[in-house]
């Protein structure tokens, strides 16, 4: 598929991306990272934040200069071109459009829900968040998460340093079949609430994956290493985010 091909070989141009699956309108990946990963009390409240001077060096050495965002649904804010995102979208700093266009689409991206007129369709918009000096790049693609994963990202050697994921409720899919990929992916941080980690008490099943994309539900390699250096990352419905270093799995 010519627009996928052309999709991925753009990506790749990039140095740090980070992947957003199943976001709805949420931002807070780049309210966390764009403010220097200041934590969620800190974000939040103005009062709470530490003077420029004083605050401490980012654990990253740079921040993602590529958000990638991917949801089923279709959020018209995102098709606007011109909206203003608010503390309930996750962002509380600064935010600057500095360009926008519509992507070509993408075709067919679903297999598990229809593919509606809407379904395919890319936005990028590039932007400053928190009066950085930096220039940011947000694509928003309106598809399954999984599909973009095995479609995009995976057949396609794409890799992802950094995964952002919270809220997955899930409709008919959860987000627990992440860690199946990150090797494949080649992530070196996940950032996660507990419903997406598996191994949770009452962690739901994906028959939906299995049956659909298969090359997603295979046993994981790497195991988790929760980074003890960040705190009070971000507050979700499903707990707290937290950072986990992806390293390989302990041999039997």
């Amino acid at each position: 598929m010519p627009d996928v091909a052309a999709l991925a070989a753009e990506l790749k141009s990039y140095q740090r991306l980070c992947y957003y699956p199943s976001c709805g309108t949420d931002l807070s990946d780049l309210d966390f990272f764009c403010s220097g990963q200041l934590p969620w009390g800190e974000r939040t409240d103005p009062g709470r934040r530490p003077a420029p001077s004083s605050a401490p060096p980012p654990l990253a050495p740079e921040p993602p200069d590529l958000f990638v965002h991917t949801d089923v649904s279709f959020y018209q804010e995102f098709a606007a071109g011109d909206w203003t995102p608010t503390a309930e979208h996750g962002l509380h700093g600064s935010f600057e459009i500095l360009g926008f266009r519509e992507r070509p689409p993408l075709s067919h991206p679903n297999r598990i829900w229809p593919n509606l007129p809407h379904s395919g369709k890319c936005f990028e918009y590039k932007l400053r968040v928190w009066d950085s000096p930096r220039t940011i790049t947000l694509l928003y693609c309106l598809c399954e998460n999984e599909w973009f994963v095995a479609d995009v990202l995976l057949a396609h050697g794409v890799r992802v340093p950094l995964i952002w994921t919270k809220n997955w409720a899930g409709g008919r899919t959860y987000g627990t079949w992440l860690v199946n990929v990150l090797d494949r992916l080649r992530t070196e941080t996940f950032y996660a609430d507990w419903l997406c980690r598996p191994g949770q008490r009452g962690e739901p099943r994906n028959p939906l994956v299995a049956a659909h994309y298969p090359e997603l539900m295979v046993p994981p390699t790497v195991r988790l290493e929760r980074d003890e250096r960040l705190h009070w990352i971000d507050e979700g419905s499903h707990g707290w985010v937290e950072a986990f270093h992806v390293r390989p799995a302990a041999r039997p």
